[in-house]
């Protein structure tokens, strides 16, 4: 056998084992500036390896523990999007909910007349025209927070 000829040889036989080995990508994670989360195989800035899934589809036939165990692999990463999922709902209903009320607030401010606090034996004491003020703008804030800011400011 020539040189060559084992050369080629031995370099198809390397190559053939190459691509039986199965190969591995990272999973990635990561939060947008809307707050959505992200996963993909290929990093970005200010992602986090949180696991890793096999590519299986050069795999030798006899690597079926493998494959369940990349399948469970899938079914945590399916079912922490669904977590995810969840709690940004939760998040959603608790954001108006308090929107709701801070918009209450202060529509009760603006169209009160004269605002006033209640002492502990029930007296009223009155605010002055800038301290009325004062608690109008912050009851604006604490809305603009909640329901966000409206395209006019």
């Amino acid at each position: 056998m020539s040189r060559t000829t084992m050369f080629f040889s031995l370099l198809a036989a390397a190559l053939l084992l190459g691509a039986l080995a199965p190969a591995h990508a990272g999973v990635y994670r990561w939060v947008d500036k809307h707050g959505l989360v992200h996963y993909s195989d290929q990093w970005r800035p200010g992602a986090v390896r949180v696991g890793t899934i096999a590519a299986t589809s050069a795999a030798p036939s006899g690597a079926t523990p493998s494959v369940g165990a990349e399948d469970h692999a899938a079914d945590r990463l399916i079912r922490h999007a669904a977590d995810e999922r969840a709690v940004r709902a939760q998040e959603a209903k608790l954001r108006a909910k308090r929107c709701t009320q801070a918009q209450a607030v202060y529509h009760r401010l603006i169209f009160a007349r004269r605002l006033f606090t209640t002492g502990a034996h029930g007296q009223r004491h009155y605010l002055s025209d800038a301290a009325a003020t004062a608690a109008r703008v912050k009851a604006r804030a604490t809305m603009n927070h909640w329901c966000g800011s409206p395209s006019g400011d």
